[in-house]
């Protein structure tokens, strides 16, 4: 929420517009209809999961199309379960407004390449609320969904009036299962530089520039922190301050450790790089002990 909101304080600073899209299945991954309950004769056996590979599959589409056409939204999506368990995708979105109509018809075209003559398809496939400042805010309106997929609190109840709190309950064992990521960040600032900088507590050497963006961090200003990082429009290997990944040692053989399955080296996240300088956050490895073993 804190940075839905940093998000939108940026949006409104540079005068960018503010849409909610919403981004539903075609009728093949749906198993039963809404109104009745009946099963779905275009149902292809297809899972919830199939329905989340259909909606990345789509998303990565839309955001190659958009970067030829130089359109960098930004904002985050939550991704929630329909009436049969099917996900749906809610989009807060913040962008140029310039780029307005490019974005909904390139949105509107890749959500039509896969059955987009069936029956409905026009109507339901995607959809745009465009922010109404004047009834509202864009962290206001999204807030609801994220609290429906957490704990349901101040919702009252669901569409279909049952308690919004025991949805949500239902809404995170359906994630949990189908292994559906709910919220994700869309471009704009580094969340791992962020968490690894609010882990940080001394600067000592360090220069002005890095102790500003460490204080925006630690003090939850998201909209001071990626503006410091480089802005919302900053790509992230040119932003000020990346992440440290270093290979993992085996300890007892000094040797770099390696994936089971195919032989890479594995990293972990250590800490920030700032100006060809390591600052490392993470000082302690833990390892997991049999405790009669420790206690001997």
């Amino acid at each position: 929420m804190r940075r839905i909101s940093g998000f939108e304080k940026l949006s409104k600073e540079m005068g960018h517009f503010a849409t909610m899209v919403t981004l539903t299945c075609p009728s093949k991954y749906h198993n039963t209809f809404a109104s009745s309950g009946d099963r779905n004769p275009k149902w292809d056996g297809s899972t919830p999961l199939d329905g989340q590979e259909y909606l990345n599959r789509t998303w990565k589409r839309i955001r190659a199309e958009l970067h030829r056409l130089e359109i960098q939204p930004y904002g985050f999506r939550v991704a929630e379960p329909q009436h049969d368990a099917t996900p749906h995708w809610h989009l807060m979105l913040f962008l140029e407004k310039a780029h307005v109509d490019d974005f909904k018809r390139v949105i509107t075209e890749y959500s039509l390449q896969e059955d987009g003559d069936e029956a409905g398809a026009e109507e339901n496939r995607c959809d745009f609320v465009d922010i109404d400042y004047t009834r509202g805010s864009a962290t206001g309106y999204i807030a609801k969904y994220i609290s429906k997929g957490i704990n349901g609190k101040e919702v009252g109840t669901d569409k279909d009036g049952s308690s919004a709190p025991e949805a949500s309950q239902r809404i995170e064992a359906w994630a949990s299962c189908w292994g559906i990521r709910q919220f994700q960040q869309i471009g704009a600032g580094s969340v791992t530089v962020w968490r690894e900088l609010r882990r940080l507590k001394k600067l000592l050497g360090l220069a002005d520039n890095f102790k500003s963006i460490h204080a925006a961090a630690d003090s939850g200003d998201w909209q001071e922190f990626v503006s410091l990082m480089g802005g919302v429009f900053c790509k992230r290997d040119e932003q000020v301050i990346r992440p440290l990944y270093q290979p993992k040692v085996d300890k007892e053989s000094g040797e770099l450790r390696q994936s089971w399955f195919d032989g890479t080296v594995t990293t972990s996240l250590k800490g920030v790089r700032y100006l060809g300088q390591e600052i490392i956050t993470r000082e302690h490895e833990w390892r997991i002990e049999h405790s009669s073993e420790r206690a001997a």
